[in-house]
């Protein structure tokens, strides 16, 4: 009876044992193994691996990206219900907020060691990421001037001297910085204001230059456009003499049914005046002058005696 109760328990206790013995691993955790509660220096990666469940234990941790947020804006960060950006000093001495997030994760090959340091993420920012990215971002904004600090260039600054000191630091510590990242920096109120106008004042100056330009250029088309016109005219006066424009009043009598004469002092019409007798004057036939003053042409032996002319 005592062997078959021996039996019975040992095929009870086995499955139970085996159960006990196996130690799953989810994808995106890695576990450390220990002994007796000492670390083995062992890491598990993801999959199905199997422990002495008397002597063997294991801690997961997470290797996905991580990210620790110190911001001014509630519900943002790791302290979200009060302003935990950065307070720092610059080199003229204003005091500035940092809004910054810092990504970094677990380096699953060095996991022993985070483990032994920090056994927990919450642990690691409380004590390593938090001082160690206030302590950079202070010493590097004392190197800036306050119109430097919130520019691109300034804010590039920032993060490339925190990603230089921290990667060192993170490494030691079993970890992997990814990136730092600079939200935002708000400059004390009454620099900001300065700023602001300053804008201002800039945008209206290049208004101004603006208009001027356009006006300038409205002037240099108008100057152009007179010019050339001016030189249209002193060409085609250049090019008209009194034969010219006889020929070109002779020329619309014959194209117009009325055309009114201007007559000169001596009675004869402007045009025609230093026309020499027996001149081909077209199709004028003659030119009479009333006792008016003023000359009727008749051309095909019609005339008219008001100082117009019938073609």
């Amino acid at each position: 009876m005592a062997l078959t109760a021996g039996i019975a328990l040992l095929l009870i206790a086995a499955p139970v044992a085996g159960l006990l013995a196996w130690e799953p691993v989810e994808e995106g955790n890695v576990k450390v193994v220990k002994k007796w509660g000492a670390t083995t220096g062992e890491v598990f990666q993801p999959g199905a691996h199997f422990v002495n469940p008397v002597s063997q234990s294991t801690a997961s941790l997470s290797v996905r990206p991580q990210s620790y947020t110190m911001s001014s804006q509630s519900g943002e960060g790791a302290e979200g219900q009060r302003d935990d950006a950065i307070t720092v000093l610059t080199e003229d001495g204003l005091r500035t907020d940092i809004d910054v997030t810092v990504r970094y994760r677990i380096d699953a090959g060095n996991a022993v060691k985070f483990y032994t340091d920090y056994r927990t993420l919450p642990t690691a920012e409380e004590r390593l990421i938090r001082p160690s990215i206030r302590s950079v971002l202070r010493t590097e904004a004392g190197r800036l001037p306050v119109t430097e600090i919130y520019t691109g260039e300034g804010q590039t600054r920032l993060k490339q001297a925190a990603e230089e000191q921290l990667s060192t630091e993170f490494a030691e510590a079993g970890l992997i910085l990814e990136a730092v990242q600079i939200r935002n920096v708000e400059l004390p109120a009454q620099y900001a204001q300065a700023v602001e106008q300053k804008e201002i004042t800039e945008q209206r100056r290049q208004q101004k230059q603006d208009e001027l330009a356009v006006e300038k250029l409205e002037a240099d088309r108008k100057r152009i456009a007179a010019q050339g016109e001016a030189d249209a005219n002193r060409i085609l006066s250049n090019s008209l003499d009194q034969r010219i424009l006889t020929q070109k009043y002779i020329e619309k009598l014959d194209r117009t049914d009325t055309v009114y004469i201007p007559v000169g002092g001596d009675g004869y019409p402007q045009f025609v005046r230093s026309i020499e007798p027996g001149s081909n004057a077209g199709n004028v036939s003659n030119v009479t002058v009333d006792t008016s003053g003023a000359a009727s042409s008749g051309v095909g032996g019609n005339s008219s005696t008001n100082g117009t002319a019938d073609a």
